[in-house]
């Protein structure tokens, strides 16, 4: 293998297009983007999508972002890409999921739709920091409705994990839906996004 590879310009649009995306519930999806390899490769990359987890791994400053890659073949039996939002984490003496502070804590629904006390002021793509309006102590245990912005609430379940500092608490999260945990990655990527302007497409 050349130990020099070079993109084509095909690839280049594909990652520019992965950071321009407005991520809107669905994969990434890049439908002009098809897998070349020849049809040994082809067959190999086909098994491995079947039977693996793929990811595409990128690295940016202190951050690593490992985006889900899901090979899909067409009717003509093409290989094309689609990629998820990718899981964000930060590195140092430890790696771990970065979390989004939210500048206006989002406030938990109950299953009628109405806001509760708890509201929560740090989300990650499995946790949640929580606090509570009041000086009542945070329960250990819930299910609730997560109202992200411009979409249809989710529902959690979080269960403590830990007391945080200034009355809040962090806990873990389950979702009902599978597709809810991709719903949040979305959003925390959305949000990384904003906060680094250096991923934004130029024009």
């Amino acid at each position: 293998m050349s130990e020099h590879n070079v993109l084509s310009s095909e690839e280049l649009d594909f990652i520019r297009q992965i950071f321009s995306s407005q991520l809107s519930g669905k994969p990434l999806h890049a439908s002009a983007v098809k897998v070349e390899g020849g049809a040994l490769a082809d067959t190999l990359l086909g098994r491995l999508g079947q039977h693996a987890r793929l990811n595409l791994e990128a690295h940016l400053d202190n951050y690593h972002m490992s985006f889900p890659l899901h090979l899909v073949e067409d009717e003509l039996h093409s290989l094309q890409l689609e990629l998820g939002a990718p899981d964000i984490y930060e590195d140092g003496a430890t790696r771990r999921p970065w979390r989004l502070s939210l500048k206006k804590p989002l406030v938990l629904l109950d299953h009628t739709g109405a806001a509760t006390d708890l509201r929560v002021h740090e989300l990650a793509p499995d946790s949640l920091l929580v606090g509570r309006r009041g000086k009542a102590a945070l329960p250990d245990d819930f299910v609730l409705w997560l109202p992200l912005p411009k979409q249809e609430p989710l529902q959690v379940s979080a269960r403590r994990i830990r007391q945080a500092s200034g009355q809040r608490v962090a806990y873990s999260l389950q979702f009902e839906d599978g597709e809810d945990g991709e719903r949040i990655r979305q959003f925390i990527f959305e949000q990384y996004r904003q906060q680094n302007p250096q991923l934004q497409a130029s024009s």
